[in-house]
């Protein structure tokens, strides 16, 4: 599910910089309860965040996220950080196919 998407582009040439940039809030809500369940604070990364922008110096797409498990490490809840490594692999997966480099 797509719950958010932020144009960077549009907001940065309000300062004079010019760029090809969007931040997506994607996710699904079965997942994100894996980790809401057993500590609430998980959602201030759940659902994750993508961006997608260009790469001006290589004329080249990029695609950028952090991975959950890093996210979720300083709650310092085990069954949090267990459901965020199988959302990193999620993750990444979407990565390799959107992308269709290797991880």
């Amino acid at each position: 599910m797509r719950f958010l998407t932020v144009d960077h582009g549009a907001w940065l040439t309000r300062i004079g910089l010019k760029a090809r940039a969007r931040m997506y809030t994607i996710g699904n809500p079965l997942i994100a309860r894996t980790m809401l369940e057993h500590d609430i604070a998980a959602g201030l990364n759940v659902p994750v965040r993508l961006m997608i922008y260009e790469d001006a110096a290589s004329w080249t797409t990029r695609l950028a996220y952090d991975l959950p498990s890093s996210l979720m490490s300083g709650l310092q809840n085990e069954k949090v950080n267990s459901a965020a490594k199988n959302l990193d692999a999620k993750l990444i997966a979407l990565a390799v196919h959107a992308t269709g480099a290797a991880a």
